[in-house]
């Protein structure tokens, strides 16, 4: 986990909530999901793809599996709900915990004292200092929504952007439309070259998020979208040695410069 840097690029924070692939000590010996289950479950590669280093002012990632601290839920999404902070089953339906075992109030409270408050915590202090003109939460996605989705088996596109949050009025906007808009098309730019898939190729969802961050910190003064990004560019034959679960470094170099290009071109025009 990063924070803010001394000296920046671009006055913009960069979330990565679901990057990491580690069991946390506390429930350690007790996982029924194997080291390829949780790299795939994660959001493969995000902390590999959106890491800009010092071009922008700070980057807040994770190492802990999702699946064990879901970092996009509220601390009120705790067991026995089915999707919140630790989740019981994986996006396709297997045990996260072998057995019966199932962290109990001592552990869960520890994992959250040690990884759910310190990511949240890290990025208001950052929000706080005022030097921040652009949020972003960046996201890998499968190629078509798995079982347990809110699209299961639909084809999604290769990136995906959304500004919208629920309100008690309906929904909210989380950035001007404008600004979604330009990144899309800036990002349409960037990415040309990738192969399309069955789905739109790049979108700006209008359904309102069903992320904790985007509602929590997307409500402030700052403008802020959420990035999502196909594992389907890297993740595939061409890239992806599944025995070493290796994805190519210099695939992954590429897409990121892709992105941060879009990113800077978008920004340089918009603020």
């Amino acid at each position: 986990m990063q924070t803010l840097k001394k000296k920046s690029h671009l006055p913009i924070l960069v979330i990565i909530p679901h990057g990491g692939y580690r069991v946390p000590e506390e429930f350690q010996g007790y996982e029924a999901v194997d080291r390829l289950s949780l790299f795939l479950q994660s959001d493969t590669c995000a902390n590999e793809l959106f890491t800009f280093g010092n071009r922008v002012a700070g980057t807040i990632d994770t190492a802990i599996s999702r699946l064990f601290t879901d970092l996009d839920r509220p601390l009120t999404a705790l067991p026995p709900d089915q999707d919140g902070i630790i989740k019981k089953s994986t996006l396709t339906g297997k045990p996260v915990f072998a057995g019966s075992h199932f962290p109990d109030e001592i552990a869960i409270a520890n994992v959250l004292r040690r990884y759910w408050s310190p990511f949240h915590n890290a990025i208001s202090k950052i929000i706080e200092t005022g030097g921040i003109r652009l949020i972003l939460e960046c996201h890998t996605i499968m190629a078509v929504g798995p079982k347990f989705s809110h699209d299961p088996e639909k084809p999604r596109p290769i990136a995906r952007l959304e500004h919208v949050i629920p309100s008690d009025d309906g929904a909210v906007n989380t950035c001007d439309p404008a600004l979604a808009r330009g990144l899309l098309d800036s990002l349409k730019k960037s990415l040309a070259g990738e192969e399309d898939t069955i789905a739109e190729k790049l979108e700006v969802s209008r359904e309102p998020s069903r992320g904790y961050i985007l509602a929590r910190y997307g409500s402030s003064h700052i403008p802020m979208i959420r990035l999502s990004l196909s594992k389907s560019l890297y993740l595939n034959e061409t890239y992806f040695n599944i025995d070493f679960m290796k994805v190519d470094e210099l695939r992954l170099r590429y897409l990121r410069d892709l992105v941060w290009n879009a990113v800077e071109r978008f920004f340089s025009r918009n603020f």
